[in-house]
């Protein structure tokens, strides 16, 4: 199968470099009349731009030319063109005196062309790929605000396609991956539509590369591999090249690292002979990695240093925490430990600095890591903290279920759109029928199709309820995994440090230690009770999850003399709520019961539960001393209450004043 689709791409790549080479050569020879006219001036830019993916030096040289032309109204959006490429292409070659200096030229050409919408689309757009490129991430998205405000129809759905892919790689970047998924659906939405290869391209890249980020490697494969087509049919050598690097880190994350060390090898020597030094720089960093994960630290050491001389020498800091933090894990092996504690530090604090959470989180792990092999526990359970908080952020399972409803209602509309033209064409047939054929057989048409449309919709609500099943059983597993991954696993290591530190005691017990020891414990066997309960198909009902938390707020409020009323409405107690929501619902009546016990100081508390509008009601307020809202910073419950709120597809909200008690608000949707 593997060599099949080798030779597939092959064929379909000679057959598509022929048809480019026509083109190239068509053009050379309007160049080569010298006509110095706007045929002429056509001709330089889109022989620039063809070149921009196979051959930058040539692309560069055709955009000087085009500034070298008559200065006249006429040659001004070609210049004004000319001047934002070749500063794309100086960014991606990361020369950037000459960038900074080709935009201000187009700026100036600009300014005699106020009300020209394509050329604005074309500055604010380049400017926004290479603020991207080089970490300003605030300002990238400012210049692409900028072209994305203009008249769509001016500026061109395929380019208002591109801003969407543009602004995809900003939020990837800054890990607002929700964001990320929105906008990468859009572009594909009109690239569909339009059916350009090059925006097909680059958007099932975009797909692939969302997929990797939440550890989808099937999918992630799947769409890096589609994208792999279209740039061979493209005779895109540098799209090409990006795409073998993004299959390099599937393969490596797989543990194929073999595999994965010949795809960026591959992918850099092709990224060499264009001038990428960003690109070159991210292939020796992949492959520092790949050495690192193959417990190889000396070679690893070497190609991230590597790595971030060529970075530098670019002047791009978008990699500079994330190479720091795995240069630091290499120095600690190789026992560079000075080295190794200071690039780690620095990796947290720059990943913080550029609000990268993501890399914060690899950051924060291994200096964990580091603390431990120095025997430091104190430390390592202070960045075990950080590691933990900072994955909560990101929430890679609120990612997954974000992704497979963008796809699963993409796949919808598809689908709907199939049958909606499959029923106009059956009642054109049907009246065409009509005229040709008799009563009797009309009637046997039409009863037939019926019987057809009957078996089609059958067969459509069997696939999607078994759909439907498979991606509950789906969420079900995910759900499990990441409890018992995020809230087990992060006390269990407590545990651990901390029995290591009461171990380094050669004196008497450090009985502050042990009690560390209990409470965790007992935390660990509370939330494993909660998981088990949750699950188990005899707590489906409402009625259930009612016992359990009258059940809670006696055993939490009771030792503390607070008294407090539970009203349930009516109808309530037969409302079924899927596995998801119901556990949600406990969790935020646990910790307002929580906080309410430890914090508030509180007498009394009234709890009410009712249904109302298709939407469940929950009230929780206390008499306690409350909180001033505007100073008290949110802390992780509050956090997580609101995240699990929404979560439930609902809202919630929490009211407090000092002296006057805190009330908590929440509504959810039922189904």
């Amino acid at each position: 199968m593997r060599s099949f689709m080798f030779l597939f791409f092959q064929t379909v790549f000679i057959s598509s470099a022929f048809a480019q080479t026509n083109l190239i050569d068509s053009l050379q020879i309007i160049i080569s009349q010298n006509r110095q006219d706007t045929i002429h001036a056509k001709a330089l830019m889109d022989l620039g731009i063809t070149l921009e993916r196979s051959d930058l030096k040539r692309s560069t040289e055709n955009y000087w030319a085009i500034l070298k032309m008559p200065d006249s109204r006429p040659f001004d959006k070609f210049k004004t063109n000319a001047a934002v490429r070749l500063a794309g292409n100086y960014s991606a070659m990361g020369v950037l005196d000459s960038v900074d200096y080709y935009f201000d030229q187009a700026e100036s050409f600009l300014r005699s062309n106020p009300n020209d919408q394509k050329l604005a689309y074309t500055l604010y757009n380049g400017r926004g790929i290479h603020l991207n490129r080089i970490g300003k991430f605030e300002a990238a998205l400012s210049a692409y605000d900028k072209a994305i405000s203009l008249d769509h129809q001016v500026i061109g759905m395929d380019n208002v396609a591109g801003l969407y892919i543009n602004l995809s790689n900003v939020y990837k970047q800054m890990d607002n991956q929700k964001s990320n998924f929105e906008v990468t659906y859009k572009a594909l939405d009109i690239f569909e539509k339009t059916q350009n290869k090059t925006g097909l391209a680059f958007v099932y890249n975009s797909l692939g590369t969302a997929h990797y980020h939440i550890k989808n490697y099937d999918d992630a494969e799947k769409y890096f591999l589609k994208s792999m087509e279209y740039r061979k049919l493209l005779g895109d050598k540098r799209g090409e090249s990006m795409v073998l690097g993004n299959l390099g880190n599937v393969y490596m994350d797989q543990a194929q690292h073999q595999k994965a060390k010949e795809y960026f090898e591959l992918a850099m020597e092709m990224q060499e002979s264009l001038g990428l030094k960003e690109m070159v720089g991210i292939q020796l960093y992949n492959i520092g990695r790949n050495y690192l994960l193959m417990e190889e630290p000396e070679p690893a050491l070497a190609h991230f240093q590597k790595a971030q001389n060529v970075f530098r020498e670019a002047g791009i800091s978008t990699y500079d925490s994330k190479i720091l933090a795995d240069l630091g894990k290499a120095q600690s092996l190789l026992s560079q430990e000075k080295e190794a504690y200071q690039s780690l530090k620095m990796a947290t604090e720059t990943a913080l600095l550029q609000k990268q959470f993501g890399e914060a989180i690899t950051a924060f792990r291994n200096l964990k890591e580091y603390y431990l092999t120095q025997g430091k526990f104190q430390e390592a359970l202070e960045a075990q903290s950080k590691e933990y908080a900072y994955r909560d952020s990101v929430g890679i399972g609120a990612l997954q279920a974000q992704l497979k409803e963008l796809e699963s209602r993409y796949a919808l509309d598809l689908k709907e759109n199939e049958i909606s033209l499959l029923k106009t064409e059956q009642q054109l047939d049907r009246v065409e029928l009509a005229k040709k054929k008799a009563n009797q057989n009309l009637i046997i048409a039409v009863f037939t199709f019926f019987i057809i449309l009957a078996g089609i919709l059958v067969n459509k609500y069997r696939i999607v309820g078994r759909t439907k099943r498979l991606l509950e059983v789906e969420k079900l597993r995910n759900s499990i995994a990441r409890d018992l991954h995020d809230d087990l696993g992060s006390t269990l290591s407590s545990i651990h440090i901390l029995s290591q530190m009461a171990l380094q005691k050669k004196e008497s017990p450090d009985i502050g230690l042990f009690s560390k020891i209990n409470v965790q414990t007992a935390s660990m066997m509370d939330k494993l009770s909660d998981i088990v309960w949750s699950i188990h198909p005899n707590n489906d009902s409402l009625e259930q999850l009612l016992s359990k938390m009258q059940e809670f707020a006696a055993e939490i409020l009771d030792p503390k003399g607070i008294t407090y009323q539970f009203e349930v409405g009516e109808g309530a107690e037969q409302i079924k709520l899927d596995l998801e929501k119901r556990r949600n619902l406990f969790l935020i009546f646990k910790e307002a019961l929580n906080n309410a016990a430890k914090y508030a100081e509180s007498k009394h508390l009234d709890i009410k539960l009712k249904m109302e509008g298709g939407r469940l009601h929950l009230f929780i307020k206390d008499d306690g001393k409350g909180f001033d809202q505007e100073l008290t910073k949110k802390g992780n419950g509050l956090f997580n209450m609101q995240q699990r709120a929404s979560m439930m597809g609902g809202n919630m909200v929490i009211e407090s004043f000092p002296n006057m008690g805190t009330t908590i608000q929440l509504s959810a949707p039922i189904t």
